[in-house]
């Protein structure tokens, strides 16, 4: 069967295996967490359902990027990272005099991708962190306005790190993620961060669920728990042992404790989004998705490991 879906897909063995194998588990929670809502609904328990919906939206699309050509899928990413940016941007309140400097902000996108792409390592963590921090202020300079500069300009880069340079990831490790151990295999890397990423969630909800006591941010998120954050990092970091053999490390060690890494960048890209919102005074952040948010809602975890793993591969000489 996984020769026949590789011939027909071009895709590698080791990326169908994994990637029936994760279709394969999102069954098993479609199948597990809906009627667990519908039979003790709660307000943990709905979110987890809406993540698990999310999740085959995200699946089927990723699927979808990875038969394209890479450069349609180039402009697909490139087009979820506008929408995300304008989710974002649309949130704030940005001074009337302010508004033309967002064209630029927009404009780092394909530039931001065309170096993922095609650029190098430097120009590629340097573009957005080093001269897009010179322009953005600039531009604004230039208008001769001080009306809430500080408030737009760290806003405004703030939003441009977050989803531009967290989304950017991606690319960059599709067409420079080449790790000589690993033998072209970026897309299995790609599809493994977002299933683990994910994944995360559902651990750390159910052993929050089960032994649960101590809240871990209050005031931020009061379902998540510390018992719940310990055992699903815990957990996460088991499943990435199990999973070595299709991870880039040099031995089950290191990708248990990339395992358990991630997990924590993954809670705090969640918690990160939770205070955006709470400070900006909404629910969700979008509602292209009717009942489910907008794109941010979703890939809140994704915008803190996607630059986590590429920065671990290149500080362990793997990039």
């Amino acid at each position: 069967m996984i020769d026949s879906i590789c011939e027909i897909t071009g895709f590698t063995p080791l990326f169908t295996e994994v990637l029936l194998g994760i279709y394969g588990l999102l069954v098993f929670f479609t199948l597990l967490f809906i009627p667990w809502n519908k039979v003790k609904p709660s307000k943990g328990m709905h979110e987890i359902v809406l993540r698990v919906y999310s999740w085959w939206a995200i699946l089927v699309l990723a699927t979808v990027m990875f038969l394209l050509p890479t450069s349609i899928a180039l402009v697909g990413i490139s087009l979820l990272t506008f929408i995300s940016l304008r989710e974002f941007l649309t949130k704030l309140s940005v001074t009337k005099h302010f508004r033309s400097t967002l064209f630029y902000i927009y404009l780092a996108i394909p530039i931001q991708f065309y170096i993922a792409k095609n650029g190098t390592t430097y120009s590629f963590n340097s573009f957005l962190p080093v001269y897009m921090f010179f322009l953005i202020p600039i531009r604004n300079i230039l208008h001769g306005e001080y009306e809430k500069y500080l408030e737009f300009n760290g806003k405004v880069f703030w939003s441009v790190m977050l989803i531009v340079y967290g989304f950017s990831n991606i690319t960059f490790l599709r067409h420079q993620g080449n790790i000589e151990t690993y033998g072209g295999e970026q897309d299995l890397l790609i599809i493994l961060i977002v299933f683990l990423t994910q994944i995360n969630d559902v651990l750390q909800f159910l052993w929050g669920k089960t032994i649960g006591k101590h809240k871990l941010s209050p005031t931020i998120s009061p379902n998540k728990t510390i018992e719940g954050f310990v055992g699903g990092a815990l957990t996460l970091s088991l499943l990435t042992f199990s999973l070595s053999s299709y991870l880039p490390f040099d031995h089950a060690g290191e990708a248990a404790l990339f395992g358990f890494l991630l997990s924590v960048f993954g809670l705090f890209g969640d918690l990160n989004m939770s205070a955006v919102k709470r400070d900006l005074g909404v629910k969700d952040m979008d509602d292209l998705i009717p009942g489910h948010g907008g794109i941010l809602d979703r890939l809140d975890s994704l915008s803190f490991t996607l630059p986590f793993t590429v920065h671990y591969l290149l500080l362990r000489g793997y990039l």
